[in-house]
Parts: C-alpha cells; sequence; structure tokens
C-alpha cells in the first residue's frame, strides 16, 4: 500500500505552461491530488508513482504534508550542495 504519491501538475499562467512535481504524503491518491492541485494552482495532474514510508522519511515528510521537489523553473533538491558524478574510469 502506498505511503504517498509523486504527482506532476501543469499550470498555465500568463500564456506559459510550465509543471511542478510533488511528493505528496497522502495515501489516499485522490486526496493527493486535490493538495497538488490547491498547492499549485495548477489545472492538471498525471500521479507518477506510488511512495513508500522510507521515500517520504528521507524527504522529511509527515502524514499530510506535501513538498516540491521538482519546478521547471529551478530545482530545489538539485540546489542543495551537489558533487558532480564522474566516469567510473576516472575515479
Amino acid at each position: 500500500m502506498a505511503a504517498g504519491w509523486m504527482i506532476s501538475v501543469g499550470v498555465v499562467k500568463d500564456g506559459k505552461v510550465r509543471y511542478v512535481t510533488y511528493a505528496v504524503a497522502m495515501a489516499n491518491q485522490a486526496e493527493a491530488v486535490k493538495a497538488s492541485l490547491a498547492a499549485s494552482g495548477g489545472e492538471a495532474t498525471i500521479v507518477n508513482s506510488e511512495l513508500r514510508e522510507a521515500h517520504l522519511k528521507g524527504l522529511g515528510l509527515k502524514t499530510g504534508e506535501l513538498v516540491a521537489i521538482h519546478d521547471d523553473r529551478n530545482d530545489p533538491l538539485m540546489s542543495r550542495t551537489w558533487r558532480p558524478v564522474r566516469p567510473r574510469d576516472t575515479n
């Protein structure tokens, strides 16, 4: 059983289309979609995959919370400290 859902939301603003992907800590898929739409002001969603408790814990989410994990304007997770991956033969 899913502990949460990864949901992409399409947002139309100023004649431009953008999208935001959320990790939502709600087991009920319909409620997760509603929360994503409310948080983004979006008009359409795609449920990408279910998330397990370990995924939500890794993101620091508690039941009922959601967090943007990707936005086409910026990438919240990649804005953290990042180390580029080098090809295996150069490590």
